[in-house]
C-alpha cells in the first residue's frame, strides 16, 4: 500500500522571497514615512506660530505694542505643543515696539534640527539648524536669528 503524504504550507524559497520583498518596500517606505511625520509636525508648529502671531496682533491693537513693558513681551497663548517650544526671538529691551519675531524649536532637535520663525509680517520662514534651544531659562530666546541657518520662506 502506497501512501501519499501532502506537504502544506510555504517552502522555504517563497517564505525568502516573500521576506526580501517586505523588506525592500520597509526600506523604501519607512524613510518617507518618517519625512511624512516630521513635516506634519512642523505644520502642527506652524499652526501654532500663526495662533500666537494673531494674539499679539490683538495685543498690539489695544497697546500700541508687543510688550507689556520695556523689558518683557506679551505673553503667548500657546508656548508649547507635544513636539515644539516657542518663544520670542531676542530679549524686549531694547526692541522695537512694532515688530516682533516668534521661533518654534523642536524639543529633540537630534530629530528634528529645523526651527521655524514668524515675524510681525505674518511671514513664516524655516532655517536647517539653530543654537536656540527649548532649555533656554530665558522667556525669550536668547541668541539672535543670526544662528538660524539656511532660512527660506515656508510653505
Amino acid at each position: 500500500m502506497k501512501r501519499h503524504f501532502f506537504c502544506k504550507g510555504f517552502t522555504l524559497i517563497e517564505l525568502m522571497i516573500a521576506l526580501a520583498a517586505l523588506t525592500i518596500l520597509a526600506v523604501i517606505a519607512l524613510p518617507s514615512y518618517q519625512r511624512y511625520i516630521k513635516d506634519t509636525r512642523l505644520k502642527q508648529a506652524s499652526a501654532a506660530l500663526l495662533d500666537n502671531a494673531h494674539g499679539l496682533e490683538q495685543f498690539y491693537s489695544q497697546h500700541r505694542s508687543f510688550k507689556t513693558n520695556s523689558t518683557t513681551w506679551a505673553s503667548l497663548a500657546i508656548p508649547k505643543n507635544d513636539y515644539f517650544c516657542m518663544k520670542m526671538q531676542g530679549n524686549a529691551q531694547g526692541a522695537l515696539n512694532d515688530s516682533f519675531t516668534i521661533k518654534a524649536v523642536a524639543f529633540d532637535q537630534k530629530n528634528e534640527p529645523r526651527v521655524l520663525r514668524i515675524n510681525q509680517d505674518m511671514i513664516l520662514t524655516v532655517c536647517e539648524s539653530t543654537a536656540s534651544s527649548c532649555s533656554e531659562t530665558n522667556p525669550y530666546f536668547s541668541n539672535a536669528n543670526g544662528t538660524d541657518k539656511n532660512c527660506t520662506v515656508y510653505e
